[in-house]
């Protein structure tokens, strides 16, 4: 009886054994994928996995209570209920390690995530106030345009001003000259008594420096 229910329970561990491979052959799958957080997959393998494991601990556990109960153990028994610990002990290293590179890949992946992010906001950032920047530019060359225009508006209107002024000057003049003329035409007797008070001038700054002329020739020879 004893026999017969080792070779039961061994029947199961079996089992269990196989499905650890399986499991395991498709948990290390997800070392050499990138995601930054365990998928939904994952996370239902991970724990398949713990659970197999649980069931191999409490089947081998049960081998060994009835090999303890039997009278005599064969030694291929005892050889099959150590091997069967063996691969048991190795299938844990395994998911352990797997465990550990899934972990280490992804903690990589998160710190390549978090600064690819960093530098994305960064250089957002730096687009923003680059624009900022440039908006910034634009307004203040379109003000010095706008200052430019102004002082250029203001000479130009100081032109057209000095323009009008010497505009209505010449005027002024031209109308004074014509009207001066214009006198001197209606009163026809004032130009022949210019003409004459110009020669009376003539005549006697002639005469006076007759007169001085000859006073320097008497005292130069008296």
């Amino acid at each position: 009886m004893s026999s017969s229910t080792f070779s039961q329970t061994r029947s199961q561990a079996l089992s269990l054994e196989k499905q650890t491979e399986t499991l395991l052959a498709r948990y290390s799958n997800f070392q050499n994928q990138s995601s930054v957080e365990a998928t939904d997959e994952e996370s239902q393998i991970f724990t398949s996995i713990q659970e197999t494991l649980e069931k191999r601990d409490a089947t081998l556990a049960k081998l060994n209570r009835i090999s303890d109960s039997m009278d005599t153990l064969s030694t291929s028994k005892l050889q099959q209920l150590t091997r069967h610990k063996e691969i048991l002990s190795d299938h844990k290293a395994s998911f352990n390690k797997i465990a550990a590179n899934i972990e280490e890949e992804r903690n990589r992946n998160n710190l390549l995530f978090s600064v690819r992010s960093d530098i994305n906001a960064h250089r957002q950032q730096r687009a923003v106030t680059d624009e900022i920047n440039g908006n910034d530019y634009v307004l203040e060359e379109r003000q010095r345009v706008d200052n430019a225009n102004t002082f250029a508006d203001r000479l130009l209107n100081s032109a057209y001003q000095t323009r009008d002024e010497l505009y209505n000057q010449r005027q002024y003049l031209n109308n004074a000259q014509s009207k001066m003329f214009s006198t001197l035409q209606q009163i026809p007797g004032i130009n022949v008594l210019i003409s004459k008070i110009n020669t009376r001038r003539k005549r006697d700054t002639f005469i006076l420096a007759t007169v001085i002329a000859a006073c320097i020739l008497l005292l130069f020879f008296f």
